[in-house]
């Protein structure tokens, strides 16, 4: 990133040391885990724009791809792009640069909610092919669409949805501390 500052790059490491720390914790459910992840993948572009963001995902994924337990339960480790929730990851960073794209500072609720749950649809989108592809192919577990789509969409959709309103919350909170402190 040309012309870097010292605060954006303490931006990138302190937000991609929240998203691995969020990450440890899971409700495992399944090949794809409950975990707190796609919170900050929404909340992190809001709040530091589309290249930052999509830069601390590129990082959160470089550190679990080199073996630092920062991925879902503590793992890590190039083996990780085997695992049908890897899709996820690589979804983040598309999430990233279309929420920080699209997100406008004092937006209103509508707008911001919008905008977030765009980036649930393409997290899905991405993620959902992503283990399609791990499952079918690598793991050679026969599963349709038609399972995968319903198993995402009746077990993560609604938790995800709560996940990008509740992330819009603390947006929104997070600016109206921040326009009164500058």
């Amino acid at each position: 990133m040309k012309n870097s500052s010292t605060k954006d790059l303490i931006q990138i490491a302190l937000l991609t040391s929240m998203l691995s720390v969020a990450s440890v914790f899971v409700i495992p459910i399944g090949p794809v885990p409950i975990t707190l992840q796609v919170f900050f993948f929404l909340l992190i572009p809001a709040l530091i724009g589309r290249l930052k963001g999509a830069l601390t995902m590129g990082l959160y994924m470089l550190l679990g791809l080199i073996g630092f337990p920062v991925f879902a339960g503590g793992t890590g480790g190039f083996q990780s792009i085997l695992s049908p929730a890897f899709g996820y990851i690589i979804g983040a960073i598309l999430v990233s640069l279309v929420v920080g794209r699209l997100h406008k500072r004092s937006a209103s609720t509508i707008e911001m909610l919008g905008t977030m749950f765009l980036g649930i649809v393409l997290l899905y989108i991405v993620g959902m092919s992503y283990q399609y592809f791990i499952m079918n192919q690598v793991l050679e577990t026969a599963i349709s669409w038609q399972t995968i789509i319903v198993t995402n969409v009746t077990a993560f959709l609604p938790i995800d949805m709560i996940k990008a309103f509740t992330a819009g919350l603390v947006y929104q909170r997070l600016e109206a501390v921040l326009v009164r402190t500058v």
